[in-house]
């Protein structure tokens, strides 16, 4: 009992974005874990994969509609979870300390299902896909939306690589381009999913500048599962700027401290300039 509440004690001193890649890494382990037992039973056939993955069969939907967000949260192998995650991270501290846990979680769930639903619509849709039997796993549409909302923010926003400072915007633009062209050279439903997350990143950006709390249900629903409860909150978003801040001073510290992200990076901050942003976020 005392490991167990000791374990329990440190996840619940995680943030929001250290939660979501841990229990991604743990719902990638469990279903190896629950196949060998099921090898050694001879249940060969059976996936507890096969249980969440989404397919664009509708009568398959209808027999599990959660899997619209529960593929999101499995990966096929190893180096298609620790991608995701990489991204995720780099994307999602910074989403994190601007705009608080609430709005990175409804960017990454609702990313996970407009990703689900373009792949769902476009395999009835199209007929490139006619009687191809696909499903798909993989957190990446989720993924994409937090990338892209960040772009959408802020397009001078820099990450280094290779000793060099790359805008997100081009980043966003590259990735959005090369899942365009590779849509008929192969994982088609995955390319496709990853534009659906795209979409959601850009539109919720536009709507949150329109003083539109978008996605609460995401929430409540979250509130629901995992605090046993519902909150229900109303927020005012002002529509001229794209943070909620308390007046025009905050506003010009906060494009300083956006600057300064830009040409040296979220790690060169200091930690009253992180608290600014964190307040600045929850405002």
């Amino acid at each position: 009992m005392e490991l167990i509440d000791k374990i329990r004690y440190n996840f619940k001193n995680l943030d929001i974005l250290q939660k979501i890649i841990l229990i991604m890494i743990i719902f990638f382990v469990i279903p190896y874990i629950v196949n060998t037992f099921l090898f050694l039973f001879n249940f060969n056939e059976f996936s507890v994969i096969n249980l969440f993955d989404v397919s664009p069969d509708l009568i398959d939907l209808l027999s599990k509609p959660w899997s619209l967000i529960t593929y999101g949260f499995f990966h096929s192998d190893l180096w298609h979870l620790i991608g995701n995650m990489i991204i995720f991270y780099l994307s999602g501290s910074v989403v994190l300390n601007l705009f608080g846990s609430e709005r990175l979680i409804k960017i990454f769930i609702l990313g996970i299902l407009y990703g689900s639903l373009a792949y769902l619509i476009s395999y009835n849709l199209f007929p490139a896909f006619n009687n191809i039997k696909s499903s798909m796993i993989g957190s990446s549409a989720g993924v994409m939306a937090v990338f892209i909302f960040l772009a959408s923010y802020n397009p001078n926003y820099s990450f280094r690589i290779l000793n060099l400072n790359v805008k997100i915007l081009y980043i966003a633009s590259f990735l959005v381009l090369i899942d365009i062209i590779q849509i008929p050279g192969g994982n088609s439903g995955g390319h496709i999913a990853h534009l659906g997350g795209a979409f959601l990143g850009y539109f919720y950006h536009k709507k949150m500048i329109q003083g539109d709390n978008y996605g609460n249900w995401i929430i409540d629903l979250y509130n629901f599962i995992l605090k046993r409860k519902v909150k229900f909150k109303k927020r005012t978003y002002s529509n001229k700027t794209s943070v909620s801040v308390k007046d025009a001073a905050t506003q010009k510290k906060i494009d300083l401290i956006l600057d300064k992200i830009s040409k040296s990076g979220y790690d060169s901050l200091t930690k009253g300039e992180k608290e600014t942003l964190f307040k600045a976020g929850k405002s």
